[in-house]
């Protein structure tokens, strides 16, 4: 008989391995290890089992084997650690692209032909190509951005190509729509047939949001255990948001933009290092 497990949004669906196993795969973890846990949460199933409670059990065994697995298998809530703002987020997004060469301007106002607009992220590609890009920011799972907010980021780009038609702003040749969680199918239909950029988790199914990041190893700075709250925001307020630039820093220059004491850092420097080097 098939284990039926609970979603998020609170449908029921068949357990299938597949799914937690790629998981995994992602995090770094051998097909020795993978086939090893697959092997331990077995007996841990039951029907009505929530994935939230089998991402606790994967996660467990992961950091008994191998913390900085656990954590890189953690990379949605490390996300969600960026908040409960979505500030974080759009400067995430803007480290994001600046990896992939975009040049990025963060929370610029730009005039319409109706309304001046705050847009998120202007980045322009090594291309040339201009996008201006909105965040839309979930620190809960289970939340999706839907129609709605693919309607309003159209339409405040609609206004602000009539802007550059009146001579009131510069021109831009596409808009995005970026969340860190999933979409609807609505706002995916919606997206296809107006032109609109979607970035997420899980989509595009050839470029999501988590191949960028883990490709080139862009994670927050909130996928080290060792970050607390007040760490976290030390290192915000430093302009640091990405734990690959933790280890580039030298010591003394960290601990005198973060003013954090110098056993904390430390101990946070030591998990950066080791996250990167395993």
């Amino acid at each position: 008989m098939p284990v039926m497990i609970r979603k998020e949004s609170g449908e029921m669906e068949e357990f299938d391995p597949e799914k937690v196993r790629r998981a995994i795969l992602r995090s770094g973890a051998s097909e020795v290890l993978v086939s090893e846990i697959l092997g331990e949460i077995d007996g841990k199933l039951y029907d009505g089992i929530s994935t939230r409670e089998i991402f606790r059990i994967v996660h467990r065994l992961l950091h008994r084997k191998k913390p900085s697995l656990a954590s890189r298998y953690d990379l949605k809530g490390a996300i969600m650690r960026l908040g409960p703002e979505g500030f974080a987020f759009e400067t995430y997004i803007g480290e994001i692209l600046r990896d992939y060469e975009y040049k990025t301007k963060l929370r610029q106002f730009i005039r319409g032909r109706c309304v001046e607009h705050e847009i998120d992220v202007i980045a322009e590609d090594p291309n040339g190509k201009r996008s201006i890009i909105e965040c839309k920011y979930h620190n809960a799972k289970g939340i999706y951005s839907g129609l709605k907010v693919a309607l309003y980021t159209h339409a405040r780009f609609l206004d602000i190509i009539k802007g550059f038609k009146d001579g009131r702003c510069e021109h831009f040749d596409e808009v995005w729509l970026v969340t860190n969680t999933r979409f609807s199918p609505h706002a995916i239909q919606y997206a296809k047939c107006k032109g609109l950029k979607l970035l997420g988790w899980r989509y595009p199914p050839e470029d999501t949001l988590e191949n960028r990041i883990e490709s080139k190893g862009l994670y927050p700075i909130t996928i080290l255990h060792s970050i607390d709250r007040r760490s976290r925001n030390r290192f915000f307020d430093a302009d640091l948001i990405l734990a690959k630039d933790l280890i580039r820093h030298d010591f003394n220059d960290l601990l005198g933009k973060t003013h954090l004491k110098e056993n904390k850092l430390r101990e946070i420097l030591t998990e950066a290092k080791n996250f990167y080097e395993d």
